[in-house]
């Protein structure tokens, strides 16, 4: 028997009543639901992405909608899903989750939970393009949406991985396994085992490096889960005991199996404690980043030595960057320079300079003993800069995003149409994700706007 109750886990999760769940953390809910897909949609808009999607255009993965019948063919028969490229594509979902998780963790600003993990870009993609696919209601989605998600920060919370393995590619594609066959009618336990069976084993190594092979852990994972529907469905089997071999004693340590048998907390869900990222860089980067805004440092002064103080979790990002955009977005000093330098972190403020590089040499992390006794419930930062007009300091302890000091609606829908960058689009979609239960027919998500 397996010391990890996953099966016990995902009916738990999978046995969601949407009744139970309090308004506001269905408000929420909604919110992950469309800043992921924004997410993904400013994703897609990065050259290999544009580049992907017309190979997989012209291999047939993907292709253009034809007509309007292909935004919504009728109830009852299975259609294509989006994906999220300006120029638009329809597929089968288990490409299409694919791609969508793929653009998602390109520019580092998908949301996440602590201690480490990032399950709603794992599951949401795989969800949205099933529910689109089997033309379930917009409360379906939602449904499935909150047991995957549930599932996944469990398992994250349960589960301490050992470095570097990386937060991608596995506990996401159960989560996404789950919200897949709530979705087409299959069994969430069933799809839950195949999907344990067969995990990514992601090392931090390709974020350092810069390697954007990188961001398709979460897109393999995606694609996972909603594969192991099918699988399942086809009759293909999955272990009881593979994932508590895999990342229970070789890539991590089972630390709190009782977590994954309790009832669930309607009150506390696991969607309610998530972060979102407002800052294109790695979250481990962000407490720093916000400390930099907080300076007040005189404009113009000439900065001679930046000391950041953190906790060892952060440690993995005390490094300079390779030469390239990802690996910046890695590097702790690289960050800091960037927050100094731009004053600005959206994803263009991130393409690799090698002036913003210069200034990184001069940023030093060290982690702190008082800011480590603060982990997880706080992932602090403080930083010290020194000028020419003088010693300036400032200490975060949570960033801004995080549950413990939320991002407003406001501030939330701001990024998303920032994102999509096409305001009619933003308007219409942000007004169909974030009120799922008035979704009738999930074909018609993601449907361009009406003029």
């Amino acid at each position: 028997m397996s010391e990890l109750p996953l099966e016990r886990a995902v009916e738990i999760a999978a046995g969601l009543d949407l009744d139970r769940v309090p308004e506001p953390a269905l408000a929420h809910a909604g919110r992950i639901v469309a800043d992921t897909v924004a997410v993904s949609r400013a994703g897609a808009r990065e050259p290999e992405m544009v580049r992907l999607g017309r190979l997989l255009a012209d291999q047939g993965s993907l292709r253009p909608p034809v007509g309007r019948s292909a935004l919504a063919p009728a109830p009852g028969s299975a259609g294509p899903a989006t994906a999220l490229f300006e120029d638009r594509l329809v597929g089968p979902p288990a490409d299409v989750a694919f791609v969508n998780a793929t653009a998602g963790t390109f520019l580092e600003l998908d949301e996440g939970v602590r201690p480490t993990g990032h399950p709603a870009m794992h599951v949401v993609p795989a969800a949205v393009a099933v529910a689109e696919s089997v033309h379930a209601t917009g409360a379906g989605l939602l449904r499935a949406v909150l047991a995957g998600y549930e599932i996944t920060a469990r398992l994250f919370t349960a589960v301490r991985l050992t470095y570097p393995v990386h937060p991608h590619g596995h506990f996401g594609a159960i989560g996404a396994g789950v919200a897949a066959a709530m979705l087409s009618g299959g069994d969430p336990v069933g799809s839950a085992r195949v999907a344990a069976t067969t995990p990514l084993l992601p090392v931090w190594d390709a974020c350092f490096d810069g390697a954007t092979a990188r961001n398709t852990f979460a897109g393999h994972a995606a694609r996972t889960g909603v594969m192991s529907t099918c699988l399942d469905s086809a009759g293909f089997t999955g272990s009881e005991s593979s994932l508590a071999t895999a990342y229970g004693r070789i890539a991590g340590e089972l630390v709190d199996p009782d977590l994954l048998s309790r009832p669930l907390d309607y009150a506390c869900l696991g969607i309610t404690r998530n972060y979102f990222k407002r800052h294109s860089a790695c979250a481990l980067s962000h407490a720093a980043i916000d400390a930099v805004a907080q300076l007040s440092l005189p404009e113009g002064a000439a900065i001679e030595q930046v000391h950041v103080e953190t906790v060892n979790n952060n440690m993995k990002l005390a490094r300079q960057p390779a030469p390239n955009d990802l690996s910046g977005r890695f590097s702790l000093p690289y960050a800091v320079a960037t927050a100094l330098a731009r004053k600005s972190t959206r994803p263009a403020d991130f393409q690799y300079s090698p002036d913003i590089a210069l200034l990184a040499e001069r940023v030093t992390v060290s982690a702190a003993a008082d800011l480590e006794e603060q982990w997880p419930d706080a992932s602090p930062a403080r930083v010290h800069v020194r000028s020419d007009a003088g010693t300036f300091s400032a200490t975060v302890r949570n960033p801004h995003g995080h549950w413990s000091d939320p991002l407003t609606p406001d501030e939330i829908r701001a990024k998303f149409a920032v994102l999509l960058d096409a305001p009619e689009l933003a308007q219409a979609w942000w007004g169909r994700l974030t009120e799922l239960r008035a979704v009738s027919d999930c074909a018609e998500l993601l449907a361009p706007a009406r003029t």
